[in-house]
């Protein structure tokens, strides 16, 4: 008889929890482009610089370096942006990136918005990254 509360009270939390269901935090991103920059390189560089080119408008923005970058961009599309990534070298890279919709928790929650990401190899080139 005292299992009985117990098996109740187990089979009650069991089915009271749906599978497949989740709650949405409240949390959400910035559209912009990030950039990552491998620790050896990143130590010789102090700046970088983005300008970003789309529909015939170009926004240029900068940010102090590290190993991770991000500069928030609003407007940005989800068709392809000239994108000139300038380090401390001064050696502007030119590159065609194509930002996609980013989800804080899923798709489902809502919340998306137009992000890309650049990476940097060891050598300093720049690519677009996953």
């Amino acid at each position: 008889m005292r299992r009985l509360p117990v098996f109740v009270l187990l089979l009650a939390s069991l089915t009271a929890c749906h599978p497949g269901e989740s709650a949405c935090a409240a949390i959400g991103l910035s559209e912009g482009i990030s950039l990552d920059i491998p620790p050896g390189v990143a130590a010789g560089v102090t700046r970088v610089s983005l300008e970003l080119c789309w529909a015939g408008n170009c926004v240029t923005e900068s940010a102090p370096s590290g190993t991770h970058v991000f500069i928030p961009t609003r407007g940005l599309p989800t068709t392809p942006v000239r994108t000139t990534v300038t380090l401390d070298d001064g050696k502007p890279q030119v590159l065609d990136v194509t930002p996609v919709i980013a989800y804080p928790v899923s798709k489902a929650c809502g919340g998306g918005v137009p992000v890309a990401k650049l990476v940097v190899t060891s050598g300093g080139e720049v690519r677009q990254g996953p």
